[in-house]
């Protein structure tokens, strides 16, 4: 669904041709740390697009519209399935069937995860905290990797659009730990 077409039409002004300029010179200038755009720093944004568009571009040669949108498409994949677990953890198999099928056809994920910006990709890494929390928090064992997990997505969220991506888990916990205090040291 997300990837029907995607080669048919030439990236989209303003974000997608940036991004993916940005990727293009990562690869020419050899510099993957910081990225450029006519040869000067590009600082507005960080990286993780970025060099995800560089990877999906490897098979190809080069940084064209298929490898600029793979990295949604696989991101609005990915957010499917964690849309579909974590409505099979939280209720039924039927509701976590009718959940994934409802989220991928709306219009807006549709539109997000087919084209080459950040957007599917911070849904995708938001949505997997929360899954990596919820499945750490309801488990019996308290296992230090899904916290970890936890903590990786929420890095990689704050790669993939900036320390503004932050406030939204910042809130989510205090809201949750508001009245179960005794749990906080548990997060730490």
């Amino acid at each position: 669904l997300f990837g029907i077409n995607i080669w048919g039409y030439d990236l989209w002004s303003p974000d997608e041709p940036r991004y993916a300029e940005v990727a293009r010179e990562m690869r020419v200038l050899n510099n993957y740390l910081v990225p450029h755009i006519n040869g000067r720093p590009y600082l507005e944004k960080p990286p993780l697009l970025m060099w995800l568009m560089l990877i999906c571009s490897y098979p190809f040669g080069d940084i064209t519209e298929v490898s600029a949108r793979l990295p949604s498409v696989f991101s609005g994949v990915v957010t499917v399935l964690l849309t579909y677990l974590l409505a099979r953890k939280i209720a039924s198999r039927e509701m976590a069937w009718l959940s994934a099928l409802i989220f991928m056809t709306m219009q807006r994920v549709w539109w997000q995860a087919r084209f080459g910006q950040i957007d599917m990709l911070l849904t995708t890494l938001l949505l997997g905290s929360l899954f990596c929390f919820h499945k750490w928090y309801y488990s019996e064992k308290k296992s230090q990797n899904l916290l970890i997990l936890f903590y990786l997505c929420l890095l990689g969220a704050l790669f993939a659009k900036g320390p503004g991506t932050l406030v939204f888990p910042v809130l989510f916990l205090i809201a949750f730990y508001w009245k179960k205090r005794k749990f906080l040291r548990y997060i730490h």
